[in-house]
């Protein structure tokens, strides 16, 4: 449990200081979220985006832990890849808007905070990787036992 608490104050960690350099976009970028694309308004404040942030980790966290309660150890840590590869796609992903769209203009500390947003993905599948090997607490048996009734 102290593991995963110290995972949480991380990503909580990690979340304020994205949300931080996110919120220092250039002056372009500010000007073109206030006139054109309010929908991304929430950039602008910086509790708001690392609150967002924090709530995507803890989704990817509580995903990944209640699928590691509820399956064998080779069947989590196999979602867990999966959910670093597509987290690698993401940070790939971002890094070719960033470098090929009109985002190229919005900083470099812009770019950094949603960087440390798929690096701090990265950390917690790396993190559901690694952990030892626990009993689920539900076995396959009892789901289908279960779903007979």
């Amino acid at each position: 449990m102290k593991k995963s608490t110290s995972l949480l104050l991380f990503q909580a960690l990690l979340s304020v200081v994205s949300g931080i350099l996110i919120t220092q976009m250039s002056l372009l970028g500010r000007i073109g979220i206030h006139t054109m694309y309010r929908q991304f308004m929430i950039f602008r404040s910086w509790w708001k985006t690392a609150l967002l942030l924090f709530a995507v980790q803890c989704l990817v966290i509580g995903l990944l832990w209640g699928i590691r309660k509820m399956v064998h150890l080779s069947a989590a840590k196999k979602v867990a890849w999966l959910l670093l590869i597509v987290g690698i796609a993401g940070f790939a992903a971002t890094y070719w808007d960033f470098s090929t769209t009109m985002h190229k203009v919005m900083k470099a500390k812009f770019h950094f905070g949603f960087y440390l947003f798929w690096i701090g993905w990265w950390v917690s599948c790396l993190y559901f990787i690694t952990i030892k090997n626990e009993e689920p607490m539900v076995k396959s048996e009892e789901l289908e036992e279960k779903s007979h009734y």
